[in-house]
């Protein structure tokens, strides 16, 4: 059952790594971007550039740098530069609008903001301009931020407030290699360095702060237990503002010695190229991504037979179906949460654990299953909440110690709310969720954060958010929503309410309007008499439709 494969967890800090690194290997590639390779060597200098730029305009040890980029050598950059100087780096989904930008800033107390000024079809400047920043000659005006000092472009040269990164990394050479040594060995790898937000059952999100070891050592482990080499290429389909960037894929070469392949963003076409051409060994992905990439004109035409390992979501019929149809033999899944721990089987174990349980826990952590009313710990095979603890785990929720203390116990057992068994040979098998949290295409959603945002419009009276069935993302947000009065709204109204100010995955793609509600005897919406209502005769439907 359990891997024979040793894995070292690294108690060293992130910048310290990024420097042991850059001697042992040096020139050699270690991050593949769209059309750009970053050596060792090359990404320690600009690392230290950014570091030093940040010094210069005052950064100082615990600040937060806020960075709303894809997946850019810049971001990596920031990240080390940040981790070098003890200040902690929080990443904006690329997909956030005025809702979620608007807290997280506030929230974090972010001082330096670097951003791109759009993305795709998202204007981040005229966001920015919703939740009342002004962009004026002698700077920004932002009166409801009050942390807020700067905002640097990687996108122009700069202007009426924006100060270009040229000119950003220009300050940097004020501040000498003594300066920077001196703040870099100041830091512990026990300290937070990256600040990641996650969707909570609460109606606003929750950072948690992670600290080095943690950072440093995901991607090692995981990799590692794929049979992922040096000098090898692994291709990362995650978004850096998610910890499988932050964590999965930026800091993984200077623990393997192995290339990480990064698009920019994930595009289906686009990763059948990459693996072709940089001949991958291992990757990323969740189940609609690799549904995404089958259904691809191109699949069949891209040589991808260099793939031998990956981890995937899904049921085992989907990663079956995976394994076949792209010749992925060691395809597993895994289990991971953004506060504590991960499990995974490796390439040597069967096909029958990779394919039907998550694996053992990480080397270095542990877990367990209790009774949620009781407390008490459940034996194999008995479902309950799945509690976890070790090296893989925050150092608590930024400025929330009433909620760390809720999620982590007296004994360090984080409670990640996810119902689960252990097998009698100790591998995890999850089952659901115990949290009102929907997975739509890999992205957490607490329902309550869309259902707050519902409730604030003035003629909406009641509102609740539960999943329903999709082919390609597996679940998204169907809406059941009562008006002030019938009719005051349509369907789309809804919509596009939620549209105007949410990232698309939270946005509800089906709703449903109501005048009663099914309460529990403590007046509670009873979400899983809605789920037979509107969700169960879309799955039969969907089951007819195949059969």
């Amino acid at each position: 059952m359990t891997s024979k494969i040793h894995i070292n967890i690294l108690e060293q800090t992130l910048g310290d790594a990024l420097d042991a690194a850059a001697e042992r290997w040096g020139e050699a590639p270690g991050w593949v971007f769209e059309s750009t390779k970053v050596s060792y060597v090359e990404m320690r200098r600009l690392a230290d550039e950014v570091a030093k730029a940040l010094i210069a305009v005052g950064t100082e040890r615990g600040d937060i740098v806020s960075i709303w980029s894809p997946n850019l050598v810049e971001f990596a950059a920031t990240e080390f530069a940040c981790a070098k100087i003890g200040a902690v780096m929080s990443s904006i989904n690329t997909r956030f609008k005025s809702f979620e930008v608007d807290y997280m800033l506030k929230q974090s107390g972010t001082k330096t903001l670097i951003m791109v000024e759009g993305f795709l079809k998202h204007d981040y400047l005229a966001t920015l301009r919703e939740i009342g920043i002004r962009f004026e000659e002698g700077g920004i005006v932002a009166p409801d931020f009050p942390s807020l000092e700067r905002i640097i472009t990687l996108s122009s040269e700069g202007g009426r407030g924006l100060q270009s990164w040229k000119d950003f990394l220009a300050m940097g050479a004020l501040v000498s290699d003594e300066t920077l040594k001196e703040r870099q060995a100041s830091c512990h790898w026990s300290e937070a360095c990256v600040l990641q937000y996650t969707s909570g059952t609460t109606s606003a999100p929750k950072g948690a702060l992670l600290n080095h070891r943690y950072v440093l050592n995901v991607g090692n482990a995981l990799f590692k237990l794929m049979g992922v080499q040096e000098g090898e290429s692994i291709l990362n389909t995650q978004p850096f503002y998610h910890i499988g960037g932050s964590c999965g894929a930026i800091p993984t070469p200077l623990t393997t010695g192995a290339r990480v392949v990064i698009p920019e963003y994930y595009d289906a076409g686009r990763v059948l190229e990459l693996i072709e051409r940089e001949r991958c060994v291992a990757r990323t992905g969740f189940a609609a991504m690799y549904i995404m990439e089958m259904n691809h004109p191109d699949f069949g035409k891209r040589d991808i037979s260099s793939l031998r390992a990956g981890w995937c979501s899904g049921t085992q019929d989907i990663i079956a179906r995976v394994r076949d149809a792209m010749d992925i033999p060691y395809l597993m899944l895994t289990y991971s949460s953004t506060e504590v721990g991960g499990t995974s089987s490796s390439y040597l174990d069967s096909w029958e654990q990779r394919s039907t349980t998550s694996g053992p826990a990480l080397p270095g952590t542990e877990m367990k299953i209790i009774d949620p009313e009781t407390g008490k710990e459940l034996g194999p095979n008995e479902p309950g909440e799945l509690l976890m603890r070790g090296w893989w785990q925050m150092n608590g929720y930024l400025n929330m110690p009433e909620q760390t203390a809720k999620a982590v116990d007296k004994d360090g057992w984080f409670h990640t709310g996810d119902r689960c068994l252990i097998t009698p040979e100790g591998c995890l098998r999850f089952i659901g969720r115990y949290k009102d949290m929907l997975k739509v295409g890999g992205e957490n959603v607490a329902a309550e954060e869309v259902e707050g945002h519902l409730m604030a419009h003035p003629k909406i009276k009641q509102a609740a958010i539960i999943g329903a069935p999709d082919p390609r993302l597996e679940e998204v947000p169907m809406a059941i929503v009562e008006l002030t009065e019938p009719g005051a709204l349509t369907e789309q109204d809804v919509i596009d309410y939620c549209a105007r100010s949410m990232a698309n995955f939270r946005v509800p793609r089906y709703v449903h309007f109501v005048t009663e509600w099914p309460l529990t005897g403590s007046g509670k919406i009873k979400k899983d008499e809605l789920r037979k209502v509107f969700v169960e005769p879309m799955t039969r439907k969907a089951a007819e439709a195949t059969t």
